[in-house]
């Protein structure tokens, strides 16, 4: 019974899953100034209820600002990809960190190996964003 379970039910839906991601990469800067050491992540957003967003790379602007990110995860339905960028530009004493939300493009979507990275260019933080808000947890 769980073999025929296995074969019917199980097996044809782990074969559907996709196997999607993104490249991101970019240049941050806080009023002209090279912002290094900034928390960046690429997620696939679910909006299914129940099911957490997927993680699909982090790391750190480096010494220069730059930063790349590529990821995957397996998916049935085509991937909802997001960079958050967490800084204190220009921020004082604030708690917590700027949190922004930038939208990937689908046309960046790959299926498991690089075709093109989405650039987001040189970003001066300094500036307010339209999908900005704050996180005291990342």
């Amino acid at each position: 019974m769980k073999a025929l379970l296995f074969t019917f039910f199980v097996l044809p839906l782990a074969v559907s899953l996709r196997l999607q991601g993104v490249a991101v990469k970019g240049n941050l800067l806080c009023g002209g100034t090279v912002l290094r050491n900034t928390k960046v992540k690429i997620y696939d957003l679910d909006r299914n209820p129940g099911d957490a967003d997927d993680l699909l790379d982090e790391g750190y602007a480096d010494r220069d600002g730059h930063f790349a990110l590529d990821g995957t995860t397996r998916e049935l339905t085509e991937i909802e990809p997001v960079l958050y960028i967490y800084h204190d530009c220009d921020d004082e004493i604030r708690p917590c960190q700027k949190w922004v939300t930038i939208d990937v493009p689908t046309k960046f979507i790959h299926h498991g190996k690089v075709k093109d990275w989405y650039d987001i260019g040189e970003i001066d933080l300094k500036q307010t964003f339209p999908k900005q808000s704050r996180s005291c947890e990342h």
